[in-house]
């Protein structure tokens, strides 16, 4: 008798445990916030740019597109150093990969790509 009750409650567990797995599984993924920089160009024609501000840029995709498209970053209108707050901001976000060593270039071309793509 004993030994049925706990075949019973290992099988409503196994049984538990697929229907959930299914459940999880069928679940739509969640939509991303979506925010009106979203839908400006994800890139920068950097060709012009001094060679630091194109190897800056290159850490910026790299870094930047982890957590949101580049679209966001882009498409701004922050100037000067709200970019230093707001990179900042995104280095405390769990998972962005951003440390003061790495946030300072990303900080750097923000700023002169402020001052230069939207003059």
């Amino acid at each position: 008798m004993r030994q049925s009750v706990v075949w019973v409650s290992v099988i409503v567990v196994i049984g538990l445990i697929v229907i959930i797995t299914v459940l999880l599984v069928r679940m739509p993924p969640a939509t991303p916030k979506m925010f009106p920089a979203d839908r400006g160009p994800n890139f920068i024609n950097v060709s012009i740019y001094p060679p630091e501000m194109q190897e800056n840029y290159k850490l910026f995709e790299r870094k930047c597109s982890r957590c949101h498209t580049l679209a966001r970053p882009i498409n701004s209108e922050f100037t000067g150093e709200a970019w230093r707050k707001y990179v900042y901001k995104m280095m405390r976000k769990p998972g962005s990969g951003l440390t003061p060593k790495t946030a300072e270039p990303i900080i750097q071309f923000l700023i002169y790509d402020s001052q230069t793509r939207k003059k």
